[in-house]
């Protein structure tokens, strides 16, 4: 197979599959710039240094049995799993610690897990289709297409638990859970492939298991979204009544429907600089929101006062300027 086919094969159905998950991110969403950094970071870094360890760690595999039949076998089975889930979750952990306002729980952590598991499988699959037949592509660009965004997801849901818990040993644990989670699924898949030859039928149970943990993830997708506008609804209920923003400004802020409606109308009416200021105050409301759950949840751990109370201000100003939503 030539080159460019191999390049537009394995890496444009791995810069398609995030935007699902980026139209899902209803209320808040992550900034393009540190999205394309995650999945640079699994398309360069942590596939480089993944095969480095995996081959400094089969090297004493190949000197107790020179066939390489052991090094394969644990190489795919223990190795892999453990090297490509342990750097590409590098990111989710540097989002965590570094960018840590722009992480406010699982949905968060399933998006920067997805995103760097779609980059890292994009170059996997760039060197995997320059020698590969058709059934290839298709097994890996769409049947496991989602897989390793799927694995690095059960390490971000580990982060997105540790987010806001109160507990000292969730905060540690979780994350530490998500990651072995994240390398046992890893496992299984790489177990199993590699034994399809001899039985054929295990081509249906890695199909099946595979898809049941994308539908899992699917499904604590869905629930961190409402857990989410829980959040809007809770938080923001108490500035109406301080006068943050009217109650039409309040019902059309927490449901995604209006949201999108009330945008639309802006860019209708008042052109492109009017949608997008009023983004940026669903933004702003969003993230007072945000904080003020952090706040309950954690103190100041969780976030400042001094930081919420600035969103309030902004919040008050913006809300003045769009004192006609509807």
């Amino acid at each position: 197979m030539s080159f460019v086919v191999a390049v537009v094969a394995g890496i444009v159905p791995m810069v398609i599959y995030p935007f699902f998950l980026y139209w899902m991110d209803r209320y808040e969403k992550e900034p393009l710039g540190l999205l394309a950094g995650v999945f640079l970071w699994g398309f360069v870094p942590a596939a480089i240094l993944s095969l480095i360890s995996q081959l400094v760690l089969e090297v004493p595999l190949f000197m107790l049995d020179e066939t390489g039949t052991m090094a394969d076998f644990l190489g795919g089975s223990v190795f892999a799993p453990i090297t490509e889930e342990f750097f590409k979750g590098l990111a989710v952990l540097a989002v965590f610690l570094i960018w840590r306002r722009e992480f406010d729980g699982v949905f968060d952590g399933i998006i920067y897990g997805g995103l760097v598991g779609f980059g890292f499988a994009a170059i996997e699959n760039v060197l995997y289709f320059l020698d590969a037949d058709a059934a290839t592509i298709l097994l890996r660009a769409v049947i496991f297409g989602l897989n390793h965004a799927f694995y690095t997801s059960l390490t971000g849901i580990g982060f997105g638990i540790a987010r806001h818990s109160p507990r000292l040993l969730v905060r540690a644990g979780a994350p530490l859970i998500g990651l072995l989670a994240a390398i046992i699924a890893h496992s299984i898949h790489n177990t199993t492939v590699s034994l399809v030859d001899p039985y054929p039928a295990l081509l249906c149970l890695t199909i099946v298991a595979d898809w049941g943990g994308v539908l899992f993830v699917f499904v604590v997708m869905v629930i961190a979204i409402r857990r989410e506008r829980e959040w809007m609804i809770v938080q923001l209920r108490d500035e109406v009544k301080s006068e943050t923003l009217s109650p039409i400004q309040y019902e059309v802020s927490t449901s995604p429907g209006r949201r999108f409606r009330a945008r639309l109308s802006a860019l209708i009416t008042g052109g492109l600089g009017h949608w997008l200021r009023m983004g940026h105050y669903f933004s702003t409301l969003t993230e007072l929101a945000y904080r003020k759950h952090a706040h309950s949840r954690r103190g100041e751990g969780g976030a400042s006062l001094a930081s919420i109370n600035e969103l309030r201000d902004r919040a008050k100003a913006l809300s003045a300027q769009f004192a006609d939503i509807a």
